[in-house]
């Protein structure tokens, strides 16, 4: 029998992008999935897709930035399932991309509630049962903008890094009640993360670059299957911080660590002459 094979999950913004290509493959693997999303209307079609491989599927509307709404959701999941998910997958999110002076605190709020928050209530509200327990697997979706800082997007890697270190924190804390916890950190992935989110880039004519931004992610964004093999390899071996695909950022993340130094040099030379712009198709 397989590692994943008659086990229970729970994963989070599972309506689309990453959080759906994980439910799927974890149906795949023989799992039962209880599945989350803010937009309800997009959870009908994936519970579906997860019945047609198998899978005992339910879709619950949540928002994850919501303390009230996670701990309903976590109260229906041990009524109707039973027991703490032996899987959770905490992989709601939101991006945002603008420089610090444009982002508003309302912005911070938005990004820091989703991104971060949505994870310590998701955490709080299940990992006590899986420490009862004594066993369960955690996959946290953080990006490889947790791990290595970029010009222009100051809230949501804060919401990232926070989530690293959270998660990495955890992977220490909780191996004395066998919970084990890796961290899921993707590149360009081509999900809804920009066309959902927030961005406040410019070029020097004051013209939006949302519309480059998105098309880059979609014509050069990696398919969140991808993604999700990975997270399902790394529950499966227990690996900590997993970069997928690691070109995409992988150098970056061996360059900080080896010179942090010459890395912020690098970038602030980078942002200053507009190429870290042009590489994602705008003026800069």
């Amino acid at each position: 029998m397989g590692f994943f094979q008659g086990k229970k999950a729970v994963v989070t913004g599972a309506g689309s992008g990453i959080g759906r290509a994980l439910a799927l493959k974890l149906a795949e693997a023989g799992c039962d999935l209880a599945v989350t999303d803010i937009r309800e209307e997009r959870l009908p079609g994936v519970v579906e897709e997860l019945g047609k491989r198998g899978a005992r599927a339910r879709g619950y509307r949540v928002d994850h930035s919501n303390w009230e709404q996670v701990r309903d959701f976590a109260r229906a999941y041990r009524e109707e399932w039973g027991a703490a998910p032996d899987i959770l997958c905490c992989n709601a999110g939101v991006g945002l991309g603008a420089r610090f002076l444009e982002t508003s605190l309302e912005d911070w709020e938005w990004v820091l509630g989703v991104n971060l928050w949505g994870v310590i209530y998701t955490l709080h509200a299940f990992v006590p049962g899986m420490a009862e327990r004594g066993s369960g697997s955690i996959l946290v979706t953080a990006s490889d903008a947790g791990l290595v800082a970029i010009p222009g997007m100051a809230a949501y890697q804060t919401s990232k890094f926070g989530v690293v270190g959270l998660a990495e924190t955890l992977r220490m804390e909780l191996h004395e009640h066998n919970i084990k916890v890796s961290i899921l950190c993707p590149g360009f992935i081509n999900t809804n993360i920009i066309r959902d989110g927030r961005i406040y880039l410019y070029d020097s004519r004051g013209k939006s670059s949302r519309e480059e931004v998105e098309r880059f992610y979609a014509t050069r964004g990696v398919d969140p299957s991808v993604v999700a093999e990975a997270g399902l390899r790394a529950l499966e071996k227990d690996r900590g911080i997993v970069l997928v695909p690691w070109f995409h950022s992988g150098p970056q993340y061996v360059l900080k660590r080896l010179s942090p130094g010459l890395y912020f040099k690098l970038f602030r030379f980078l942002w200053k002459k507009g190429i870290i712009h042009r590489f994602f198709g705008a003026r800069p």
